[in-house]
C-alpha cells in the first residue's frame, strides 16, 4: 500500500464507523415487507463510499466486504430477493466483521482478515440462492474459537482516543463564524480612521495614547483572528495524493486494455487541498488520464514509425502557488490535429463559419469542452478527445478552477488545471462600476491594464484593444446594470482582461479598488434569478457586495449588440480635467502629482513662475497648485498675471504655503487666490477635497 499519512487513516476510520452505524439502522429499516426507495438507495450510497474509499487506500478486505453487501441490496432492489431475517442476519454479521477490519486498521495498520467465508454467503444470496444461516453462524463461531486476536481489539477505550469526528457542517459554521468577526473586526478599523481624524482636529495628547493603543489592539487581534481562521480551513484539507495515488494503478490496467505501452510519471507531494475540491477532482483527473491514454498516446507501431519510443508517458505535475494550485496532466503523444478540430466546428455550427475560419489554435480549443463535441471518427468505451470533456469543464468551475489546453503537433499535449486551495474563500478583485461596488474572482481574471481612448480600435460599432496581438472586445460593466452610465473624468479606462473557453474579453470598470480574499456567502433569495451573480461578501464597511459570476457576464457582453453599446458610449463621454503644479521643489511637484493622478486628474509640472505663465499660455488648465515662494517669479507675481489673462480670470488657482499668517492669507485672497493650503501640514485627503469642490466635481 502506498504510504498514506496518520491524519488520513483517522479520518477513514472515523468515517467508516459512522456509515456503519448508519448502514445498520437502515438495515433494521428495510426488514419491512415494503421497500423504501429513499432509505435504500442512501443504504447503498453509504455502502459505495465505504467501498470506493477503502480501493483508494488499498483495504481490499473492507472494500471486497462493501462490495459484498452492496450486490446483496442491488439484488434486493431489482426484486431479485427479499430483505428476511437471513439476509439481516449475514449483512450485520458482515458489518461487524468490517468494524473488526477498521479497528485493525487503526491498530496494526492493515484490515487483512479471513473474509473468504463470509463472500461465499454473501455471493450466494445476491445470486439468489438459499443459505443456512445457522450453518454460517455455526462456522463464523469456529473461526472466532481458533483465532488469536483479541476479542476486544476493535472497541477501543475511551482514554485512548485520540482524535474526534465532526460534521463538515460544523466546520463551516465555525467558518462562518470567523467570517463575521473578520468583518466586524474592519468595522473597528474604520472607526479607528473616524477616531484618528477627531485626534488631529482636537490636537490631544491623552485622545492619541488611547488611539495608538487601540490601533495595536486591533493589528494583534487581526492577526489571532486570521490564523485561528487559517487553522479552521485545514480542517476541511486532505493531501491530493489520496485522487493522484491510484491513477498510477487505472493508466496501467486501462492501458493494457488500450494494447499499449504507457508509462506513468506521477511525483510525491505533501499538498493539502480542500475535502471538497478533492471530491470532485478524482473524477476530473481520471476523465483527463482516460482521454491522454485513448486519443493521445499512440499504438506501440504508430509511435516507432514516427521515432519515437514504443513506450508513451502520461506524466502529472502538482505545484503550489500561494493560495492556488497549478495541475499538468500530460501525454507525449500525437498532439491534436486543429485542422480536425476546425473542420468539425465548421460542421457543427455551420452559422458561426465567418468566426471559426478566423479562430487561431488556442481559440479552436474551446470546441472540445462543448457537449457532444469529439474529432474521433470512432469512439471507444474509454473516451474519445471531447467525450467527457464537457463534464471536465462543468466540474472544473464548480471548484472556481480554470482549464487550458497546450498542445504541439507530434509531441503531445497538456491540459492545465489552475484552482484554489480551498472554497472557503474567495480571492477577488473589488471594482466600482456606476458607483456602485462589485467582487469580480480573479480565477477568470488574466491581466489589469489601462487604456486611454484614443488607444481603442472601432470596428462594426465594436470598441476594442490590442493587446499581445490579438484584438480585445471590450464591454463597460456598466451597460449590464445601468441605462445611464453615471460620467467620469478619467483620462484612462481600467480594462480587466478576463478569459473564458479559450477566448478573452475586456471589462471596463470605473475604479479597480483592491485585491481580496473573503469568505463567501450564499445569494439571498431574492437575487436566485440573476445568473450574473453568485454570492455575496462583507467589505471592510459591512456593506454587502454582490460577486459577479463572469462566464454569464461574457454571455451577457456577447448578446450586447455594437449599436447598443456605441450609443452607450457615446453618453458617457466627459471631458478629462488638467491640472498645473508649480513649485522649485522637484520632490514637493511629485508628491502632489501622484495624489492628483491617483483620483485621475491629468497633471503637467513647472519649476516656477515664469515657467508657469509659458505653459499657461500654450495650455487651458482646470486648476493651477502653486508655492508662494520661488526663484525668478514667486507665487504671488505668477497669480497676478494670471489674473490679468483673459482665460484664467476665473480660473481656481491654490496656493500651498507654509506661511499661514493673518497679513499673508489676506495678501492672497486680495489677489484672488480661491485657497490657501498650509505645507508644514500637508495633508493628502485635504488637497484633494479642495480641488474637487473648486471644481464641482
Amino acid at each position: 500500500m502506498a504510504k498514506v499519512s496518520s491524519d488520513i487513516i483517522e479520518s477513514f476510520t472515523a468515517e467508516v464507523h459512522e456509515l456503519l452505524a448508519l448502514s445498520r439502522k437502515d438495515i433494521i429499516a428495510l426488514k419491512a415487507a415494503h421497500i423504501d426507495e429513499e432509505t435504500l438507495s442512501r443504504l447503498l450510497r453509504n455502502l459505495h463510499t465505504i467501498k470506493g474509499n477503502a480501493r483508494m487506500l488499498e483495504f481490499s478486505t473492507i472494500e471486497k466486504l462493501a462490495h459484498a453487501v452492496e450486490d446483496i441490496y442491488k439484488s434486493v432492489k431489482d426484486g431479485k430477493i427479499k430483505s428476511t431475517d437471513r439476509l439481516i442476519t449475514l449483512v450485520c454479521a458482515v458489518a461487524d466483521k468490517m468494524d473488526e477490519c477498521v479497528a485493525s486498521v487503526s491498530k496494526n495498520g492493515t484490515d487483512e482478515k479471513d473474509i473468504e467465508l463470509y463472500l461465499q454467503y454473501c455471493d450466494k444470496l445476491a445470486a439468489g440462492e438459499l443459505i443456512d444461516i445457522d450453518s454460517f453462524a455455526s462456522e463464523i463461531k469456529k473461526q472466532v474459537e481458533n483465532t488469536d486476536d483479541d476479542e476486544d481489539e476493535f472497541n477501543e477505550n475511551v482514554s485512548e482516543i485520540q482524535s474526534i469526528r465532526i460534521k463538515l457542517s460544523r466546520v463551516n459554521e465555525i467558518i462562518t463564524a470567523f467570517d463575521t468577526m473578520i468583518t466586524r473586526e474592519f468595522h473597528l478599523k474604520h472607526q479607528l480612521d473616524t477616531l484618528q481624524k477627531y485626534e488631529e482636529a482636537s490636537n490631544n495628547h491623552d485622545l492619541a495614547k488611547i488611539r495608538k493603543q487601540f490601533e495595536s489592539d486591533i493589528y494583534a487581534l487581526e492577526s489571532s483572528i486570521f490564523s485561528a481562521q487559517e487553522q479552521v480551513f485545514n480542517l476541511r484539507m486532505l493531501p491530493i495524493s489520496i485522487v493522484l495515488n491510484p491513477l498510477e494503478n487505472a493508466i496501467a490496467l486501462e492501458s493494457i486494455k488500450l494494447k499499449k505501452k504507457v508509462k506513468c510519471e506521477i511525483p510525491e507531494t505533501d499538498i493539502a487541498i480542500d475535502k471538497i475540491i478533492l471530491e470532485e477532482l478524482g473524477d476530473i483527473l481520471m476523465h483527463l488520464v482516460r482521454n491522454a491514454l485513448d486519443h493521445g498516446i499512440e499504438k506501440p507501431k504508430e509511435r516507432k514509425a514516427a521515432g519515437k519510443s514504443e513506450t508513451g508517458t502520461v506524466s502529472i505535475s502538482c505545484v503550489r502557488e500561494a493560495k492556488h494550485i497549478e495541475l499538468k496532466i500530460s501525454d507525449d503523444g500525437r498532439g491534436l490535429d486543429y485542422q480536425k478540430i476546425r473542420n468539425k466546428a465548421l460542421e457543427l455550427y455551420p452559422e458561426r463559419a465567418e468566426e471559426i475560419a478566423n479562430m487561431v489554435d488556442r481559440e479552436l480549443s474551446q470546441f472540445l469542452f462543448q457537449s457532444g463535441f469529439s474529432t474521433k471518427d470512432n469512439v471507444s468505451e474509454l473516451s474519445g478527445r471531447g467525450v467527457g470533456l464537457d463534464v471536465v469543464w462543468s466540474a472544473v468551475e464548480k471548484i472556481k478552477g480554470r482549464i487550458k489546453i497546450e498542445s504541439e503537433a507530434g509531441k503531445g499535449t497538456s491540459f492545465i488545471l489552475n484552482f484554489p486551495l480551498s472554497l472557503s474563500t474567495l480571492q477577488g478583485l473589488f471594482v466600482y462600476s456606476n458607483e456602485d461596488k462589485y467582487l469580480i474572482p480573479s480565477q477568470h481574471i488574466v491581466d489589469i491594464i489601462y487604456r486611454k481612448k484614443s488607444e481603442y480600435v472601432t470596428l462594426q460599432n465594436q470598441s476594442y484593444i490590442h493587446l499581445e496581438g490579438q484584438l480585445i472586445p471590450c464591454y463597460s460593466l456598466s451597460s449590464l446594470f445601468n441605462e445611464h452610465k453615471i460620467a467620469n473624468n478619467y483620462d484612462a479606462d481600467s480594462i480587466l482582461i478576463a478569459e473564458y473557453m479559450e477566448q478573452r474579453i475586456g471589462i471596463i470598470v470605473d475604479q479597480v479598488q483592491q485585491f481580496v480574499s473573503l469568505v463567501v456567502k450564499p445569494l439571498p433569495k431574492a437575487f436566485k434569478n440573476f445568473s450574473i451573480l453568485q454570492g455575496i461578501v462583507f467589505d471592510e464597511h459591512y456593506d454587502i457586495v454582490p460577486i459577479l459570476h463572469v462566464p454569464d457576464i461574457l454571455k451577457k457582453f456577447k448578446s450586447l449588440r455594437g449599436y447598443d453599446i456605441k450609443k452607450y458610449e457615446a453618453a458617457t463621454k466627459k471631458r478629462v480635467q488638467h491640472i498645473l503644479i508649480v513649485d522649485d521643489s522637484e520632490t514637493t511637484r511629485q508628491i502632489e502629482k501622484s495624489i492628483l493622478e491617483n483620483v485621475d486628474f491629468i497633471v503637467d509640472e513647472a519649476v516656477d513662475g515664469i515657467d508657469a505663465l509659458e505653459k499657461a499660455k500654450s495650455k487651458q488648465y482646470d486648476l493651477i497648485l502653486t508655492d508662494k515662494d520661488m526663484p525668478r517669479m514667486t507665487g504671488l507675481v505668477l497669480l497676478d498675471n494670471l489674473r490679468r489673462m483673459e482665460q484664467y480670470k476665473d480660473t481656481p488657482v491654490v496656493i500651498v504655503s507654509a506661511d499661514q499668517s493673518e497679513k499673508s492669507i489676506e495678501e492672497f485672497k486680495a489677489l484672488g487666490a480661491n485657497e490657501v493650503i498650509p505645507k508644514g501640514n500637508f495633508e493628502r485627503g485635504k488637497l484633494i477635497s479642495v480641488i474637487k469642490a473648486l471644481l464641482k466635481d
